[in-house]
Formats: structure tokens, C-alpha cells, sequence
């Protein structure tokens, strides 16, 4: 793998704006889970009561003129997870958190999820799609909600980059995966009211399954109070993509994108809008922008990575998904670059390439992961 660079300093560089590669727009029909998928759904999960969730919501304005950007100092340490200089002292080589994150439509909006620092999009059951958010910084993990349950691709995910597993329940094949693996996880249905439990204030207005949180501030307590390992392993000390100069966000391409649609099922797809002035992708869901209830703030990412898969169902409800290898893109600062992903072992990171086998940099910042079904995203 290529050294990767680090540096403390970051400035964002203004681009034009070119032609846009999509539109993506699209009216969805309202999935509706069959009773039986319900019943699956809660005998998943159990538990008990208080917590706290805060409700502003607010849309941050989009400007398709050149700004100039100020350059913003870092003075914090790498954070592997997206090449910024943002890692508390007391994060230095430790395992980050994965948490399983409802995205349902029901359960909306979730709080806690703004500061992750990659999230995974796949289906879970019914066409409906789940979250995988990862922390670099176990330090600075807010109350998370809601958390659900587990899926073997989820875990496979986890473990790649060597880090605590956060659930409610799971599947069989998604609690037996946590096993075989021996991955270390808290899970919601051991009720310890000092890592989880309901929030009060979603409770009787929410289902039942949409109201467990995880207590995020507590995590690196609880890990050594139940002899977990904190310090990450030795096969982990290096970044999890290799990243460009924070200070020199690179183009990879000339093919222009200031917009994607990723469809995951008729009524639940994702599409990306590009704003130029701050350099990001802003995030909605299934039309409408996907917000954070504790911050008031829309998803942002520098990189979305739409990685194409072989996805099938196993019973018409719960999914298969190929974490192994496969094709997709890669997008960042205006532009697409087709991709290549492989994922050697369910221990092993996905390394990006491009199609000559190269690996691909990544720009300094979050990262979406859409995993999908090839051919399903939308250019326009």
C-alpha cells in the first residue's frame, strides 16, 4: 500500500463548477413492511427507558458562485479515518466504533450520526436500508439513536477496521458472524443502563424498535470496564484510504458531477448534491435532505463511493451482500472516476483502485459508502 501523507493544515481550493453528470430526481413509493417483517423486526430487539434528543432542523444554503474559502488550521492529531488532523490526544491508537444506525423512514430523524466520519448505506430487509457509522475519535461519540440490529455484511464491515461493534440483536447469520469472527460489541439487547437504553421522549411516539440509543460518551469506560481492548491492532496503524494533502484536494478526472442519485429500492434511494463553496456533497433521502436531529445540520461528505455489488435475497426479506470485490466510483471536488473495490478478507479494509489496478487517493474528509446493485445509480 502507498505511504500516505499527513500534514497539519488544511485549505480548501475553490473549482469551477462544470457540466453536471446527474439529476437523479425521483418520486418514491412509501415501502410498506408486511406484518411479518415487523414481528422479525422486534424479536430482534429488547429493553428499557430515559435519554435526551434535541429537535431543530435547518438546510445549509447551497451557492453555485466561486467563493474563496479560508484556510482553517488543524492542530489536533491524524484521524485514520479521514486523513484530518482532528483526533483527540486521547484517541491516538485506539479502535474506532461502528454502530448499526435505523434508517427506516419511520424512525427518522436519527440524532448523534453528524460527527461520524464514514458511513455505509445498504439494504437491510424489505428494500429499506441501514446505516454503519464510524468514529475515528472514540472520545468524541455523542448519544447515538436509534441503534438496530445486526447483519453479517455489517460485521464483515466492522471488522476491517479493527473496531468495537455497536447492535440491537441481529439476524441469526448476524449475531452468528459476530461469533465466528470474535469481534468485540456491545449489544442493546443486555440491557447495561450505562451504554444503553430507550429514549423517553421517542417512547409512545415511535415503534418500539426506533428508540434504543447508545450513551456514545460512555464508550471508552465501558470498553475497559469489560476488559475490551482499546488499543488498535497492529495490522490497523495505518490510514483507512490512502488520502491526498488535505491542503491539495486533487481531481482525479475531467468528468464532471455535481449530482448522483444511488437507488437502493423504488422507495429508498440517496442522491448527492454538490456545492462548490465549501467543497462538499450534501445528502438526501429518498427526496428529501437527510437531516440530523441534534445538530439541525444536512449529511455532508467530501467522498461518496458508490460501490457496486452482487446483492440477492436470501428469503425475500433479509439480504445477501457480496463484500468482497466489485466495480463503482468514486466522487469528490466536481468530479467521477470509475473505480475498482476488493475487500480481501472479512479483517481487511476495501481498498480503491482505479482500473489499471492503481490505488485511488482519496480527498481528506468524510466518506459516504453506497454499496448497491451494479447499474443502479443514476447520471444525468
Amino acid at each position: 500500500m502507498s505511504k500516505r501523507r499527513l500534514t497539519a493544515v488544511f485549505m480548501a481550493v475553490v473549482m469551477l463548477l462544470a457540466a453536471s453528470c446527474g439529476s437523479g430526481d425521483q418520486s418514491s413509493s412509501a415501502v410498506q413492511e408486511s406484518s411479518a417483517a415487523q414481528e422479525a423486526s422486534r424479536q430482534e430487539e429488547e429493553s428499557s427507558a430515559p435519554a435526551e434528543s434535541v429537535a431543530e432542523e435547518s438546510v445549509p444554503e447551497e451557492s453555485s458562485e466561486e467563493e474563496s474559502v479560508p484556510v482553517v488550521e488543524q492542530t489536533g492529531n491524524l484521524n485514520p479515518l479521514t486523513g484530518l488532523m482532528t483526533l483527540s490526544d486521547e484517541a491516538v491508537g485506539k479502535r474506532p466504533v461502528a454502530i448499526v444506525i435505523n434508517n427506516i423512514k419511520d424512525s427518522l430523524p436519527q440524532y448523534g450520526i453528524a460527527g461520524a466520519d464514514i458511513i455505509f448505506e445498504m439494504v437491510a430487509e424489505a428494500g429499506i436500508t441501514r446505516l454503519l457509522g464510524v468514529w475515528g475519535d472514540y472520545t468524541q461519540i455523542p448519544d447515538v439513536c436509534s441503534v438496530r440490529s445486526s447483519r453479517p455484511y455489517f460485521v464483515d464491515l466492522a471488522a476491517g477496521f479493527d473496531a468495537l461493534y455497536i447492535h440491537v440483536g441481529g439476524s441469526q447469520a448476524g449475531l452468528d458472524r459476530i461469533e465466528e469472527l470474535g469481534l468485540d460489541n456491545f449489544d442493546g439487547r443486555y440491557t447495561d443502563p450505562d451504554i444503553f437504553d430507550r429514549d423517553p421522549n421517542r417512547l409512545g411516539v415511535y415503534a418500539y424498535e426506533h428508540t434504543m440509543y447508545v450513551k456514545g460518551q460512555n464508550i471508552p469506560a465501558q470498553m475497559e470496564a469489560y476488559g475490551m481492548r482499546t488499543d488498535l491492532g497492529e495490522n490497523y496503524q495505518d490510514t483507512a484510504f490512502l488520502f491526498n494533502d488535505p491542503a491539495h484536494p486533487a481531481s482525479n478526472t475531467e468528468e464532471a458531477c455535481e449530482k448522483i442519485t444511488i437507488h437502493f429500492s423504488d422507495a429508498y434511494y440517496s442522491t448527492f448534491t454538490y456545492n462548490a463553496s465549501d467543497r462538499l456533497y450534501y445528502k438526501e433521502h429518498s427526496g428529501e435532505p437527510h437531516m440530523v436531529q441534534d445538530t439541525g445540520t444536512q449529511l455532508a461528505f467530501t467522498n461518496v463511493l458508490v460501490l457496486e455489488s452482487e446483492i440477492s435475497s436470501l428469503d425475500g426479506y433479509r439480504m445477501s451482500i457480496n463484500t468482497e470485490s466489485g466495480t463503482g466510483y468514486y466522487i469528490s471536488n466536481g468530479v467521477l472516476q470509475e473505480i475498482r473495490w476488493s475487500k480481501a478478507t472479512p479483517y481487511d479494509r476495501i481498498q480503491i483502485t482505479d482500473e489499471d489496478g492503481n490505488e485511488v487517493a482519496l480527498n481528506a474528509g468524510k466518506t459516504y459508502v453506497g454499496i448497491t446493485e451494479y447499474d443502479s445509480e443514476t447520471f444525468g
